[in-house]
């Protein structure tokens, strides 16, 4: 209670940073998973209030979307939860999306795959390799997602009515009922090219991690009749040419970070310089901010180092 609270608490302490919501996320995901696999009874708990700060978070800075494009290791599913409630939130603010709107979106991003943690975990380690029964079971998981969230959240009622429709796709692709443009809720549809989208930004056994300009050219390629032109348009938007927390190699040979776009001039980021000209990584980080910079340019776009 009161008296526990350390006596001189510093102002900033009510606001816990970006890696703390990332942390309380997946702290509290990883035990509803463990209820869920041992079909144990489990409520919401402190996910609203999670989904409120990682919301909150993402209007002010771009922290919690660095982390997600850049820590793709960790507990897959849980670790996709937390990522796909990120990217949803991003979308949804291209959008127009009000903040209230905003923590329901990342809510239900974030429980949006419960019924995956009824699969066999050895069968999750197999992607890409199951066999029509393992199809059909993984096809079956929206349904039985909504089922656990009807129980565990029974006043949320439409939590288990996106969850049902977050494979459904707006072209009539999608599963488990084939729905079809306005049948699908619109969150269902943000939070279905979230997911998609941290898929690709993920190493898989047959490919590499996609970056993050890459995974929408792909995701606009592939997807563009599943989901709303509105969304497609803010996912450009949201995730530009150079989105923070990419790694870049500038002409002057540093490389960094980008730890900020310029949406005027969505090729001359501010970028952190971590290593420099010789390969040596800085004790001390400088920034460069290009728009300030003009004989300086990006040079490439490389792999995290």
């Amino acid at each position: 209670g009161v008296l526990e609270e350390p006596a001189q608490a510093p102002a900033s302490s009510a606001v816990p940073p970006a890696a703390d919501w990332y942390i309380k996320a997946e702290t509290a995901l990883l035990a509803i998973a463990k209820s869920i696999r041992m079909q144990q009874p489990f409520s919401l708990g402190d996910l609203p209030q999670i989904a409120s700060g990682m919301a909150t978070s993402l209007a002010q800075d771009d922290m919690l979307l660095v982390r997600a494009i850049s820590h793709q290791s960790g507990p897959s599913l849980v670790g996709n939860l937390v990522h796909t409630a990120i990217f949803a939130v991003k979308i949804g603010m291209g959008m127009g999306y009000r903040s209230e709107d905003l923590s329901r979106l990342a809510l239900a991003a974030l429980v949006h795959d419960f019924g995956m943690f009824l699969l066999p975990e050895r069968m999750l380690d197999e992607a890409g390799r199951w066999s029509k029964d393992q199809i059909d079971l993984l096809r079956n998981h929206p349904m039985q997602g909504a089922e656990l969230l009807r129980r565990a959240a029974p006043d949320e009622l439409w939590l288990s009515e996106i969850v049902m429709q977050e494979h459904e796709r707006m072209d009539g692709t999608g599963y488990p009922k084939g729905l079809q443009g306005p049948q699908i809720h619109e969150l269902a549809l943000v939070i279905g090219m979230a997911d998609v989208l941290d898929a690709m930004l993920r190493t898989r056994l047959n490919r590499k991690a996609l970056l993050p300009h890459e995974a929408v050219r792909l995701l606009l390629a592939r997807e563009r009749s599943g989901f709303p032109t509105r969304a497609f348009k803010s996912l450009l938007n949201q995730f530009s040419l150079f989105p923070v927390g990419t790694w870049v190699k500038l002409s002057s040979g540093d490389i960094g970070a980008v730890v900020q776009s310029n949406p005027r001039f969505p090729l001359r980021p501010i970028v952190k310089v971590m290593i420099d000209q010789a390969g040596l990584r800085l004790r001390e980080p400088r920034e460069i901010d290009l728009c300030k910079a003009p004989l300086i340019s990006v040079l490439e776009i490389v792999d995290r180092l």
